[in-house]
């Protein structure tokens, strides 16, 4: 497995999110090591939180990790449709938008739900990572909250 330093000498989850694109840019496919890299970064920075990952592309979708409660809680009909969602979410938002080229490429986007918080990072226009995670206390999206609602 590749490893990716950042300037402590630790994994820096931006190096591996370049990897990851820099990969399946390359090879037009499902990117190999890089992937479980970003995986492994992710649950090393937020394992406590993060609920499951998935990796999806014209092909279809694939479950990459999965927390053990969640999966005891659903079938995996119900595991594959969330995934199927979530992937069509990512599809619809485009990582390039004329209209919006000043601000850049689109790294990732984020959902907050009641009970937890979606991130999908598209990789190309038919291919991404989708991570979730255990919504606690966002100040950001709390304090909004507290005023519209």
């Amino acid at each position: 497995m590749t490893d990716f330093p950042d300037a402590d000498g630790e994994d820096d989850l931006a190096d591996v999110e370049q990897e990851l694109r820099a990969d399946i840019e390359e090879e037009g496919g499902r990117p190999g090591q890089a992937l479980e890299a970003f995986v492994e970064e992710l649950r090393e920075e937020n394992d406590d939180s993060v609920r499951g990952i998935g990796f999806y592309d014209h092909e279809g979708v694939e479950i990459l990790y999965l927390r053990e409660e969640i999966r005891a809680k659903l079938t995996d009909e119900e595991i594959q449709e969330r995934l199927k969602t979530f992937a069509m979410i990512g599809l619809a938002e485009s990582p390039s938008d004329s209209t919006l080229e000043e601000y850049g490429r689109l790294d990732a986007t984020l959902r907050w739900y009641d009970n937890a918080i979606v991130a999908v990072y598209p990789l190309t226009e038919w291919s991404g990572v989708i991570a979730t995670f255990e919504r606690r206390a966002s100040p950001l999206i709390d304090a909004a909250m507290t005023h519209l609602y």
